[in-house]
């Protein structure tokens, strides 16, 4: 008796579109831009923490003292933690949530590929300010940002990613 024999396959289409459903590298593309997105979005969130001075806090107990409600500068560092804190959470949502739509779009659902179109585009129009102002560290990282989130939603809506998503509404 003879081993049973692999069914010859065309050279020219790539194993993967045989064993499994095809994704093009297009939204490979998008996924990873839109990873790179998040990573840079850390990236800005430290730098804007990490380049507040003292003289930045000084200047808010300032403002603190002319409205009537002095603070000390413990005090200020004690707020300022805790805003640290809460942004840091907020951002970790947020990001988690844009992740895992970037998975769902990665398997071909299309819903996930207008969500993260709609979110992006807001992401984009709220990182246009960054971009104009602010120190030149976290104008270069909004601007990397807004790129990456660029290309993530390019990338989704290439020709080949349409074909992907046509044919995931016939799985």
């Amino acid at each position: 008796m003879t081993p049973p024999q692999e069914p010859e396959r065309d050279p020219q289409v790539p194993g993967h579109e045989l064993s499994g459903p095809w994704r093009p590298t297009t939204i490979d593309y998008a996924f990873w831009s839109g990873i790179a997105s998040a990573v840079v979005g850390f990236a800005i969130l430290a730098a804007s923490f990490l380049l507040v001075s003292d003289a930045e806090l000084q200047a808010v107990l300032e403002e603190t003292a002319a409205q009537g409600q002095p603070i000390t500068m413990d005090q200020a560092r004690s707020i300022y933690n805790a805003v640290l804190v809460m942004v840091v959470v907020i951002v970790v949502v947020i990001a988690a949530l844009w992740i895992m739509f970037l998975f769902f779009m990665r398997r071909g659902r299309n819903w996930a590929r207008i969500v993260i179109t709609v979110i992006g585009a807001v992401w984009i129009l709220l990182t246009i300010p960054s971009v104009a102002g602010g120190s030149i560290v976290a104008s270069l990282l909004s601007l990397l940002q807004l790129l990456a989130v660029a290309a993530t939603i390019a990338f989704a809506y290439l020709a080949p990613s349409n074909q992907y998503f046509q044919l995931g509404r016939h799985r």
